[in-house]
């Protein structure tokens, strides 16, 4: 570790769970159903193309997302309904939700 950085700073979740990266695993989780282009991934998770495909490469490299079919000259890509990790995301995501909405609830 250099100087300045934790433990913490070379975890696996703070691999994975980048801001970019959280944003874009936000929008395949929720879209889980639909392969999305590159443009359409940028679009919703609010973030520029470069970025996308910047952070794209990690995913599909873990087994996240997936690529699944040429449309003209773009790919679309979707989570990867057989990876655990894909599958643990879309459970965390069901849970968070259920403990706000408990949340607001109770305020």
């Amino acid at each position: 570790m250099g100087t300045g950085q934790t433990f913490a700073d070379d975890a696996p979740l703070m691999q994975l769970f980048t801001e970019e990266r959280t944003k874009l695993l936000s929008v395949f989780v929720d879209e889980r159903e639909n392969d999305l282009s590159i443009s359409e991934v940028s679009r919703q998770a609010g973030i520029a193309r470069s970025t996308t495909y910047d952070h794209l490469e990690f995913l599909i490299d873990l087994g996240i997302v997936e690529e699944t079919r040429e449309t003209g000259p773009s790919t679309r890509y979707q989570l990867n309904g057989d990876s655990p990790i894909a599958e643990r995301l879309y459970e965390l995501d069901g849970l968070i939700l259920r403990q706000l909405l408990e949340l607001e609830d109770n305020v």
